[in-house]
This record gives structure tokens, C-alpha cells and sequence, in this order.
């Protein structure tokens, strides 16, 4: 971009420095062997046209420029959004981590429980059913 608007530059200098000869020339007292005043004309109109493109590339090169050191902030911005969003991410994913463990030990703490609960249960059931046996042979 850099070369070309350089580029662009040194064809709209010279198409100026020929507009100017152009002119200079059309003021020169007209000899007889010169150019006709019709073709200086046509010459500084080409000139002018050239040098008129040229402008315009130059205009259009730096707003291309422009549009992208904007896209280069943009985009600067949105990552580093990015990168926090990564990072909260990661940390609420450690923190959810240590939550599991933590659930996943309480949960086996409290099967085991259940378990010890379930079989004293059916200790005192089979006891009372002993009871209940041997006061009716008792009765009987």
C-alpha cells in the first residue's frame, strides 16, 4: 500500500510538473515550427485528467489505510474481550471442578450412611421379629 501510494505520488508530481510545462508553454509567444494552442490544450486536459485519477487513487489508498487501522483497534478490542471471557470461563470451570469433588464426596459419605442406616434398620427388624417369636412360644 505503502509502495503504491508512493507510486501514485510520484505519477500525480509528474503529471503536475507536465501541466505546468504545458502552461508555461501556451504563454511562450506562439512560433511558427511550435505546437498548435489546440494541442496544448488537449495536452493540459489530458494532464489534468491524469492528474485528477491520480488524486482520487491516493484518496481511496488512504481511506483503505484508514478502514483498517480502525479494523486493527477493533479487532485488538474483541480479543482482549475474548481472552477475559476465556479466563472467567476457565476459572468458573476450576471452581466447578472443586464443586464436583466436593458433591461426589458428600454423595458417597451419605450412601454410605444410608447403607449403615438400612442395615441397622434390618438388624432391629430381625430382632424384634426374634422378640416377637419368643413371646409367642411364650404365650403359647
Amino acid at each position: 500500500q505503502k509502495a503504491s501510494r508512493n507510486r501514485s505520488d510520484t505519477v500525480l508530481k509528474k503529471l503536475k510538473d507536465e501541466a505546468k510545462t504545458c502552461r508555461l508553454e501556451e504563454k511562450r509567444p506562439s512560433c511558427s515550427d511550435g505546437p498548435h494552442p489546440d494541442q496544448i490544450d488537449a495536452k493540459i486536459d489530458k494532464a489534468m485528467i491524469q492528474c485528477n485519477e491520480a488524486e482520487n487513487l491516493c484518496k481511496t489508498y488512504e481511506h483503505i489505510v484508514q478502514r483498517l487501522k480502525e479494523e486493527r483497534i477493533s479487532f485488538d478490542k474483541q480479543l482482549a474481550a475474548l481472552e477475559r471471557t476465556m479466563q472467567s470461563k476457565q476459572r468458573d470451570n476450576d471452581e466447578l471442578l472443586l464443586l464436583s469433588g466436593d458433591s461426589n464426596h458428600a454423595r458417597d459419605g451419605a450412601q454410605q450412611n444410608l447403607i449403615k442406616a438400612k442395615c441397622s434398620f434390618q438388624d432391629n427388624k430381625a430382632c424384634r421379629t426374634r422378640e416377637i417369636r419368643e413371646k409367642e412360644q411364650q404365650i403359647k
